[in-house]
């Protein structure tokens, strides 16, 4: 069964390429509320006898506009009925709504409450989702190495959220000792999941020489594949690879387009870096190098950022019951 998101502020991004389970504020919400028919009605009479799977289906019909209006109040209605019920599902996506203030009042103590439960049952999204709240004392009190646990927890699940979040505290050392090139291997990980984050962290491992031997060949493949995904700050990197030729061919007319896409993205410098690059091109390469953006702009399955909620972002996909 397709199912649901979290929101992190971090560096994740959209780890599993799948929509947030809140993108703007209802209108729905406000609006009387309708009869419901045909699958829709049939899900609402067993939801209200107490099925948590009808309870669960709803409200993300609810919440993604499935079928229904988009309500989302209704929805966080419905996780919540499970979620009493002890449904990790319905736990980890009421511990979402309120995290976000969608469908109930924003409350970070309450959030961490629901991701507890659901994280104590195993649910990775909610593992992770608690080690942010407890690494950014969000409605709990602030503790790194408890973070770690569960983040370690998702990680050795094979969640790929947990597994960049546990590589990134063990670079840092950030509430565990510090072990670079466990980081790595955990990026490695998270990477071989097809993670545009991941794959560019690794990079940086490569060209920085982090748990590994500086290996700027290695570097640039990461950083292209997570750039060819549409994440920014690839973009930029893979842009000054293809400049200053480190681990590939010096390519004007390519670091142009690279740096140019990124510039559309807002990353720092990247413009300004444009400007610098163009002075050393001709006429006829800055035309290569519009040609080349024309090309792989509309493919890039880039996605805005978040506003800053709860310190989440959109990362985590639930497994089916």
């Amino acid at each position: 069964m397709k199912f649901l998101n979290m929101l992190f502020k971090g560096v994740w991004g959209a780890i599993y390429g799948v929509k947030s389970l809140f993108t703007g504020k209802s209108k729905a919400a406000q609006k009387p509320r309708v009869f419901l028919k045909g699958r829709h009605a049939q899900m609402l009479l067993a939801a209200r006898r107490g099925n948590i799977e009808a309870q669960v289906e709803l409200a993300i019909c609810y919440s993604e506009g499935d079928g229904l209006e988009q309500n989302y109040t209704e929805a966080a209605h419905w996780f919540g009925e499970a979620a009493r019920l002890g449904d990790a599902r319905g736990q980890f996506s009421f511990g979402i709504c309120h995290a976000n203030g969608q469908g109930v009042a924003q409350d970070y103590e309450e959030a961490a409450q629901w991701f507890r439960l659901a994280a104590e049952q195993k649910n990775p999204g909610a593992q992770v989702s608690l080690g942010l709240c407890l690494q950014k004392g969000l409605g709990v009190y602030a503790s790194p190495q408890e973070a770690v646990h569960w983040f370690r927890q998702a990680a050795e699940s094979g969640d790929p959220a947990g597994q960049m979040s546990l590589a990134s505290c063990l670079q840092s050392g950030e509430g565990v000792t510090k072990n670079e090139v466990e980081a790595l291997e955990w990026f490695r990980k998270a990477a071989a999941q097809g993670v545009a984050e991941a794959e560019f962290n690794l990079g940086r491992c490569f060209q920085n020489g982090l748990g590994t031997a500086v290996n700027e060949t290695e570097a640039f493949k990461w950083f292209m594949s997570a750039a060819e995904k549409g994440l920014p700050q690839a973009e930029f990197e893979s842009g000054l690879c293809h400049w200053h030729g480190r681990g590939t061919a010096v390519n004007l007319p390519e670091a142009f387009a690279w740096f140019s896409l990124a510039a559309r993205r807002a990353i720092p410098n990247a413009r300004e870096m444009c400007e610098d690059l163009k002075r050393e091109m001709t006429p006829e390469q800055i035309e290569e190098g519009t040609r080349r953006l024309d090309r792989i702009a509309p493919a890039q399955p880039h996605a805005p950022p978040q506003p800053l909620v709860a310190q989440l972002q959109a990362i985590a996909k639930l497994p089916s019951a």
